[in-house]
């Protein structure tokens, strides 16, 4: 009596069998037993098929080896392959599962699903191209229109409007910025310029040393056109300093003039105004009397040609005003 050899299947606790985290376990779970119910059918199809003779047998002996070679092969290429994931709703699982899930994958993948691949970056530099430049000029802009020229000018709110503007511009000069000390300001009070000149009297000193580092530089300086330069510059320098010794002359001489005058007050008498006349002969007195006469005919002599060039001006001008 030939017997029936028939190898029995692996059970589920013998088949190699990958270890699993918690979360698989229970997304894969009706997987297996979808698994163990196809093994249960099968072992009940085999068991039911009717017994041949031996020469049948030996060759479903054969059959069966190969067919169980086959079977541990696709088994093993199951346990490689992995399983398929199921297909979840994700409106179901909580945030928390999420997170725990995101932590519990490797760094290497996440690194792999955010930052992109070098095939990426070159297609996505491909698709870059150059953008026009734009340019930010005032004069692209167009100016604003009128509805009609009645109407008001519509004025850009981008540029805010000067509080002093003016009402005619002028654009033929340009502006110059006028710079304000708040020292000198009539709104601060009354400028006492004696005193001023007291306070800020160390500026003397420096420009007498700027005027003699000045002709130091002339004298050693080859180049023309800076050796005028530095005379142009040492010309204005000196007379601004002629001008400041004038109008300290002027001072001195009224503050004399009122001292006398008080004292005179003082003793019953009227006072005595000194008109702008009386003032330029009385300094043109103490100036030539502190010359040589060598220096007083010198000024002499600059004041009459000055008067000269002035009279031969307005000698010309009637004379080309009676011609026509």
């Amino acid at each position: 009596m030939a017997l029936n050899k028939r190898k029995i299947g692996s059970t589920g606790l013998q088949r190699r069998v990958r270890p699993r985290r918690e979360d698989d376990w229970e997304m894969n779970s009706a997987d297996n037993q979808s698994s163990s119910s196809d093994d249960d059918e099968i072992e009940e199809r085999s068991s039911r098929r009717p017994n041949p003779g031996d020469d049948d047998s030996e060759e479903d002996d054969e059959d069966d080896s190969e067919a169980e070679s086959g079977s541990n092969e696709d088994s093993e290429d199951d346990d490689n392959e992995e399983p398929a994931a199921p297909k979840v709703d994700l409106s179901s699982i909580s945030f928390g599962a999420l997170a725990k899930a995101q932590a519990s994958l490797p760094p290497s993948k996440r690194r792999s699903k955010s930052a992109p691949t070098p095939a990426d970056d070159d297609d996505d530099d491909d698709d870059r191209q150059p953008l026009p430049r734009q340019s930010s000029s005032r004069k692209d802009d167009p100016k604003p229109k009128r509805s009609s020229k009645h109407a008001p000018q519509e004025q850009s709110s981008k540029r805010p409007v000067r509080r002093g503007r003016d009402f005619v511009p002028d654009d033929t000069q340009p502006r110059r910025q006028q710079y304000r000390d708040p020292r000198f300001d009539p709104l601060v009070g009354r400028l006492d310029e004696e005193k001023a000149h007291k306070n800020y009297a160390f500026l003397d000193e420096y420009r007498d040393k700027e005027m003699a580092d000045l002709r130091v530089q002339i004298k050693k300086t080859k180049n023309l056109t800076e050796k005028e330069r530095l005379k142009r510059e040492l010309l204005s320098m000196e007379s601004k300093k002629k001008s400041r010794v004038r109008k300290e002359e002027e001072q001195n001489l009224l503050k004399e003039h009122r001292k006398r005058e008080k004292d005179l007050v003082a003793q019953g008498k009227t006072p005595f105004y000194l008109k702008k006349s009386e003032q330029k002969k009385q300094l043109l007195t103490e100036r030539y009397a502190s010359m040589s006469k060598g220096q007083v005919d010198r000024a002499i002599e600059r004041k009459r040609k000055k008067y000269a060039g002035k009279e031969k001006k307005e000698m010309d001008y009637l004379q080309r005003r009676s011609r026509s």
